[in-house]
């Protein structure tokens, strides 16, 4: 099964959002995988994966760093048992 949370990346910046997602989604058991897009949804520019039991305060931190590097973006975040 796969959660995904779509939103303009604006939403993401903040750490503690996507850690209240993240817990919300009991994602210490499961893969995440973050993909990038331009403005855009039909042209994703970045993807990066997170294993499953990772450290949700340190994934959170990175994805928020992760989405920010790459400027005005959108982003999706992926939650599923395999990706």
């Amino acid at each position: 099964m796969s959660t995904v949370w779509a939103v303009p990346a604006s939403r993401f910046l903040r750490a503690s959002r996507i850690l209240k997602f993240l817990r919300e989604e009991q994602c210490s058991n499961l893969g995440l995988e973050v993909r990038i897009f331009k403005t855009s949804r039909k042209a994703q520019i970045a993807s990066r994966h997170w294993e499953a039991g990772a450290d949700l305060d340190t994934v959170a931190e990175e994805i928020s760093a992760y989405i920010a590097e790459h400027g005005p973006v959108e982003a999706t975040i992926i939650v599923a048992d395999e990706l």
